[in-house]
């Protein structure tokens, strides 16, 4: 395997690609010799940077995704006007690099096409016909139908959404709770990061999020699974890097020839959706051949036992036929990760979005935990606290002030209970349920929702669906940057502000380990509001308003109140820093049931679910749905990002749409030409679902029976049309989008 890979990696990246340093790294491990060498890279000293007399910089961080970048905003003196961003070189978390998506964000401010005063619908939807109006009337206008709704309906009446994380999220989701609204959704959680954060919950317990927080500077060897972060965390991909210059082996659990598995010392090439077989089968090596740390597992683990027996069946052999990996690689791998000094998992959306999304994810913590790599230098860890006030608990979301009997009307209440109970970090409805609820009216009719920076039509899966239940609601707001498909169905329709003209404090352990950082607004456009601003505006006019802030200032000034900074000295500072605290679970254990690490989950099994991860075959595969398989007999995997863009955000940026200017079906050259696909063709992509096009890629980096679809991309190419619901991950309802049966075929009319 590892001489079938070099041979394609030189294909790919020519012939000068050498395994030596490779093999030495992973054979150092095996045989106990291992050391890391100081890391090569040195930061550049800017000295004092010369401005020219006209131009001002304001130093901010860039919110065009989770990684934010600090960067240095240039000004024109005399106009006021943005002039460019560039990465701040001085920055100690992201040293000067910024992605395409901020180098471009000025045309994000300036887009013509921009939202800029609030709008009211004239005529029917759909047709395009908007009035502008002042934001008293706009906001007036949504509180008075929030009110009327939910006199007539209930609070479950409400549909109260979102979408991914801006620094304003929480405290949407803190508007819904207090109007104790019960059914707040995104089209992310149960897809992304929850299925993640859930399995942090149950297996070490609450807010010990140690699968989402790496010592990469410390760490002799990374297992990056089902993630590719040059194209959606780009200072992790950096990162890896530097670790990597030091000597520490990497790992790659992906289906596709990624970037990051072009860097793997070994790379599993997994089948879709059988992550779990894999997974298993590392910890049925490493128990088998005494490769755990014993110590730590007497000491910090509950259910070891359990787990001992559970997984002996679970052999790299039987693994290799369900996955499509050869067991001695996975054998391989496995010794070396868990022989390695210290090793770290990081995790991305692909698991998120398999059809046992928690599972998956416990059975890789299992794996950290096993090997004694939980809170250990250069293992997974948890963030250090900066002493700011988290908008990630639930207090601060306010998630027990619904009462008990309107919690339990959310909608997937009982069905799924990791997702919408208290186990989850922000208990939400399940969405898929919602969007059938409100199109049939049962258990009760939902007729009004607010939509914050949600592209719903294209975010969420089975999307045809989506639209069917958007257009039997009697009243839609949506506040957005700009006229998506989604705010063309709404009544009104508010302009939020870009991430530019925005102050925050960011703390996040997606951002950094050790730094809480601060966003300076740099530029006013037009009527655009701070989305936390229209929160608070709304909050008041329900007489919600003792449960918010004057304005988004004294937010911020809120958040930073126990570190004794005011928001504008903070901003001097620029950000906040404390190192990280190693094996700190030695002074109070770990808030499960027993105080330890529970590799039998108490708390899952008090929930109806599985208290050990074990194999599940896929919903739809060739071997699960043979009669389906011949009908749609390639396995698609969706969700694939493109550092050009944040799924279906900056779809309408110039610049970044001549980096990816279509939306690709990554294929493998076989398969295409056995379907009759030229490389660039137009071609339709079809399920159980629906059916979406896009324009064959061809690339060797996919097995033959495997298609790659991104998604993000508005109309006809919408991927996310072909996502079939139905069966949904135990406990918290993931829709399974990463391996799912399809058929592709040439598109009739091939248009450009």
């Amino acid at each position: 395997m590892i001489s079938k890979k070099t041979e394609f990696a030189k294909k790919l990246i020519g012939s000068k690609y050498d395994t030596t340093v490779s093999q030495n790294i992973i054979e150092s491990i095996l045989n106990g010799s291992h050391k890391l060498t100081e890391n090569q890279y040195k930061k550049q000293k800017c000295g004092d940077r010369i401005i020219p007399e006209n131009e001002t910089v304001i130093p901010s961080v860039c919110f065009s995704c989770h990684s934010t970048c600090e960067v240095l905003i240039y000004k024109d003196k005399n106009t006021g006007e943005i002039l460019r961003i560039e990465g701040d070189p001085d920055s100690p978390q992201t040293r000067g690099m910024l992605c395409p998506k901020g180098l471009a964000a000025k045309q994000l401010v300036y887009n013509p096409k921009r939202l800029l005063k609030p709008l009211k619908r004239v005529g029917k939807r759909g047709e395009g016909k908007w009035q502008e109006i002042s934001w008293d009337e706009a906001l007036d206008t949504v509180a008075e139908k929030l009110k009327e709704y939910k006199e007539k309906y209930g609070p479950q009446g409400l549909a109260i959404l979102e979408g991914t994380r801006r620094g304003w999220s929480r405290v949407y989701t803190r508007f819904a709770n207090v109007l104790q609204a019960p059914n707040h959704g995104a089209a992310g959680w149960a897809q992304c990061l929850w299925p993640r954060l859930i399995d942090c919950n149950l297996t070490f317990g609450g807010g010990a999020q140690y699968g989402e927080a790496f010592d990469f500077p410390n760490t002799h060897c990374i297992l990056a699974w089902g993630v590719n972060p040059v194209t959606c965390w780009g200072v992790r991909a950096a990162d890896i890097m530097l670790a990597k210059q030091r000597g520490a082996a990497l790992i790659v659990v992906d289906p596709y020839f990624s970037e990051t598995a072009a860097k793997a010392d070994i790379w599993l090439q997994v089948r879709p959706d059988t992550d779990m077989a894999l997974a298993l089968s590392f910890i049925n090596v490493i128990i088998e051949e005494g490769l755990t740390d014993d110590d730590f597992i007497e000491k910090w683990t509950y259910g070891y036992e359990e787990l001992k027996n559970h997984v002996k069946s679970y052999t790299p052999e039987w693994a290799s036929k369900i996955t499509g990996v050869d067991a001695d690689l996975i054998r391989k791998a496995a010794r070396v990760y868990a022989k390695a000094e210290a090793a770290c998992v990081i995790r991305g959306l692909a698991l998120d979005q398999q059809h046992d999304s928690v599972q998956v994810c416990r059975a890789t913590s299992i794996l950290a935990s096993i090997t004694g790599n939980i809170g250990k230098k250069g293992g997974n860890v948890v963030v250090s606290s900066r002493g700011d006030i988290s908008q990630n608990t639930h207090e601060f979301i306010k998630a027990d002030f619904i009462p008990e009997e309107i919690r339990k009307l959310r909608i997937g209440y009982n069905e799924f209970p990791l997702l919408t109970q208290e186990l989850s970090p922000v208990p939400v409805a399940h969405m898929p349920s919602l969007w059938e609820t409100i199109i049939s009216g049962k258990p009760y009719p939902i007729k009004c929702a607010t939509i914050f920076g949600s592209n719903a039509i294209v975010s969420y899966t089975n999307s045809n669906k989506v639209i069917e239940a958007l257009s039997r609601l009697e009243f839609i707001a949506v506040c957005d940057i700009f006229m998506t498909p989604t705010a063309e169905m709404a009544d009104i329709v508010l302009p939020a502000s870009t991430w530019l003209e925005r102050n925050n404090v960011i703390s996040s352990f997606q951002s950094s380990n050790t730094y809480t950082l601060i966003q300076q607004k740099a530029v006013t456009i037009d009527e655009a509001k701070n989305d936390v601003d229209i929160i608070i505006e709304l909050a008041k006019r329900l007489g919600l308003e003792e449960h918010f802030w004057e304005n988004s200032e004294k937010f911020y000034d809120y958040l930073l109140s126990p570190t004794g900074y005011t928001f504008k000295e903070a901003a001097a500072k620029r950000r906040l820093y404390k190192p990280l605290t190693y094996e700190s679970y030695k002074e109070k254990g770990f808030k499960t049931p027993t105080g330890k690490i529970e590799l039998y989950s108490n708390l899952a099994k008090a929930k109806g679910c599985d208290p050990l991860p074990r194999y599940t075959p896929s919903f739809q595969s060739f071997d699960s749905t043979p009669e389906l398989a011949e009908e749609y007999p390639l396995i698609i995997t969706t969700g694939r990002h493109e550092s050009a863009f944040r799924i279906s955000e900056n779809r309408l940026q110039p610049y970044l749409l001549e980096l990816v200017p279509k939306p690709y079906l990554y294929i493998n050259p076989k398969t295409a030409r056995r379907l009759g696909i030229e490389n660039g063709r137009k071609v339709k992509v079809e399920s159980t679902a629906g059916y979406a096009y896009a324009y064959a890629y061809y690339t060797e980096g996919l097995r033959e029976d495997v298609v790659q679809a991104t998604s993000g991309w508005w109309g006809e190419y919408n991927i996310n049309k072909t996502v079939p619901w139905g069966k949904y991950a135990e406990g918290i309802g993931t829709v399974c989008a990463r391996g799912y049966l399809c058929r592709v075929t040439p598109a009739e009319n091939l248009g450009d």
